[in-house]
């Protein structure tokens, strides 16, 4: 039977957690990244955190953390260990802001929290999550080639970023987004002459990297940049020695998701995050 162990603070947490974690880096980036910064900040936060980790027999199955006002997070959860999961929760919190984490694990824990709390849930965001298979030649690729921006790219990148938010519905990824991207060396465009299409990667760890942004403005599309561009990234990654290439999209955005279809993506998670409110 899974057990609910809660760390006293972030650093505990990842003493416990971080290897873990690091099995499934991009899987499990949000909890690292989080636990990350508070363990090095100390930030003050309006209730206090919270750190678990979710274990049957002495071994890590999931982890839960949650950085008051935000959601409860989760990474992937045996159902099993739902209902003990949200009778932890409950001793630390009288209500949440909502849940985010891997399906069906998401929608278990609504479910039980408004059960057990009352009110409803409704879905804020779903996202997808594709890992490389393998890199399909491509027969017809379109002229031109795949290139980091440039700082002087930032207004560019600002506007197209702007509109890949709009048309994806992904606000969080707006065009500050994309022009900070640069600084990273996170963002690229296909160039032909002019970018056709610009591709921005939410993040990176020593094996792997994740896909976020992928913009093709208009009056470019239906000529292959966007395929063209992803297609050049994962061979990129391969030739560093990175082993896997991600993919994150919102699921009902079909370009993208025939995109990496195509080359040889496949899913390897959905998440959701979820919204409570009274009812």
């Amino acid at each position: 039977m899974a057990q609910i162990h809660v760390h006293p603070d972030a650093r505990t947490f990842l003493a416990r957690a971080e290897p873990w974690l690091e099995r499934a880096e991009i899987e499990n980036a949000v909890a690292l990244q989080t636990a990350r910064f508070a363990s090095r900040n100390d930030p003050l936060f309006p209730e206090p955190p919270y750190w678990a980790t979710i274990e049957d027999e002495g071994e890590i199955v999931g982890c839960a953390f949650r950085t008051p006002p935000y959601r409860l997070g989760m990474t992937s959860v045996p159902l099993a260990a739902i209902p003990a999961l949200v009778s932890s929760v409950a001793q630390t919190y009288r209500t949440l802001s909502g849940v985010a984490g891997p399906e069906p694990g998401a929608s278990a824990f609504a479910a039980a929290w408004t059960s057990l709390r009352g009110g409803r849930s409704s879905v804020h965001t779903r996202q997808r999550l594709l890992a490389h298979r393998a890199i399909v030649p491509l027969r017809d690729p379109p002229p031109g080639a795949l290139r980091a921006a440039s700082p002087a790219e930032a207004v560019l990148a600002q506007r197209w970023g702007t509109a890949f938010a709009y048309e994806s519905g992904l606000t969080a990824l707006d065009g500050n987004v994309a022009a900070r991207l640069i600084s990273y060396g996170w963002l690229y465009f296909w160039h032909d002459g002019e970018p056709r299409c610009m591709l921005g990667v939410l993040r990176e760890t020593r094996d792997a990297a994740a896909i976020g942004i992928l913009y093709t403005p208009p009056e470019h599309r239906d000529r292959g940049y966007a395929t063209a561009a992803v297609a050049a990234f994962s061979r990129h990654l391969l030739e560093r020695g990175l082993s896997q290439s991600y993919f994150c999209l919102e699921p009902s955005n079909p370009t993208a998701d025939w995109v990496c279809r195509r080359l040889g993506y496949g899913v390897v998670q959905e998440t959701a995050d979820i919204d409570f409110g009274a009812g």
